[in-house]
């Protein structure tokens, strides 16, 4: 464990999270944390491994800290965050992902730390286990943030607590990140695609919930009409053979690219004309935000959430539903002067409500009223 030396001037933050590997409360902290620097000390706290996104947050200037954990026998990370406690001695503890909650709270309480912030992020699913041990520890929580109106109705109701006890602040988009030039017929070539084609894109793990079957069907009834067309699938996942074995029956297969996990989302994002994410549920979706900030128009299922997100700015359509999905993409193909509309509009919305600056002001804010209160 690195050694903790701490600034008496400034709030202490400790910002707790199961893990560093790639998702959205990970990318959530490496966002923030360097931002914060000159309004709080903060420290990271890693429970699990270490994660490529771990050494980013390092190579950004973040202190880490990681307590090892092994297995849930193992007593050693508890007595790691003791000592981290005592060394650093925070003003707050922030939590991200549902372990780090739950360990944070009890744990951080047991060592003295009277403000904790628990940021949720996303549903549980199946583990209605640790949902049941989410309620019955809500009185250790100072504040709860999430990061939507929509998502705020839902916890108090879930949690059975009072609404002011959770703040809403929004993830952020780091507008800079999206301000480059690529050779667009280069990198067209890379990826073995027709340089005449349109490209609609999506971007999501190949899970049930991402809804990826229905897409995939409206592509191939699209396709009969628009054969100049490609459809990028970008992402893995524990669906992906069902997907293959789904898109090999198609007279559209040679134009159905699954470009798995990728370090070049932006630049994909960057030849795309059409974004789909065609999910059941969502937390506040990255991938949407990150198209919005591209410039490439949206087209997304229907869902609270989501029409929360994106105001206005995009094409919703119902869940499970190929068809709705295919007269979609067929109008926006069809129509330039409404797909620039809708990527004007909704590059407004992204950079007026979701930019780093505005996200990390409000979310310092917030940290500050809680430990001041």
């Amino acid at each position: 464990m690195r050694k903790q030396i701490s600034d008496s001037s400034r709030h202490r933050v400790l910002h707790l999270i199961t893990g560093m590997e790639v998702g959205g409360a990970e990318n959530m902290l490496l966002r923030l944390a360097p931002c914060m620097e000159e309004a709080f000390e903060n420290r990271v706290c890693v429970i699990q491994g270490r994660g490529p996104l771990a050494a980013r947050l390092e190579a950004a200037g973040a202190a880490v800290t990681y307590l090892d954990l092994k297995s849930m026998f193992d007593l050693r990370p508890i007595l790691r965050f003791r000592r981290l406690v005592k060394e650093f001695k925070p003003d707050i503890v922030v939590t991200y992902l549902i372990h780090a909650d739950l360990f944070g709270r009890i744990f951080g309480r047991a060592f003295g730390i009277r403000k904790i912030v628990c940021y949720q992020r996303g549903a549980l699913l199946n583990w209605e286990f640790l949902r049941k041990v989410d309620r019955l520890t809500t009185a250790l929580v100072s504040k709860y943030i999430v990061q939507t109106e929509t998502a705020k109705e839902e916890l108090a109701a879930t949690l059975n607590i009072a609404k002011q006890k959770i703040a809403v602040v929004g993830n952020a988009v780091d507008l800079e990140t999206f301000n480059f030039h690529i050779d667009t017929a280069a990198k067209k070539r890379e990826l073995g695609l027709n340089p005449d084609n349109k490209n609609i894109v999506c971007v999501g793990n190949l899970r049930e919930g991402k809804g990826h079957l229905y897409l995939l069907e409206g592509f191939e009834a699209l396709f009969r009409d628009f054969p100049r067309v490609n459809l990028l699938i970008v992402g893995d996942g524990q669906r992906k053979k069902d997907l293959l074995s789904q898109a090999g029956s198609f007279t559209s297969k040679a134009n159905i690219h699954f470009l798995g996990n990728r370090d070049d989302v932006l630049e994909i994002l960057k030849i795309s004309d059409i974004f789909v994410l065609p999910t059941l549920y969502e937390g506040m979706s990255n991938a949407i935000m990150e198209a919005m900030a591209s410039k490439v128009v949206v087209i997304t299922t229907d869902i609270a959430v989501n029409a929360e997100l994106t105001g206005g700015t995009a094409v919703l359509v119902t869940v499970k539903n190929a068809g709705a999905i295919t007269m979609a993409m067929r109008m926006l193909l069809e129509d330039d002067a409404l797909r620039n509309d809708f990527v004007e509009r909704a590059y407004d919305k992204v950079s007026s409500q979701y930019s780093l600056d505005i996200i990390v002001q409000k979310y310092t804010a917030l940290l500050k009223e809680v430990i001041d209160g």
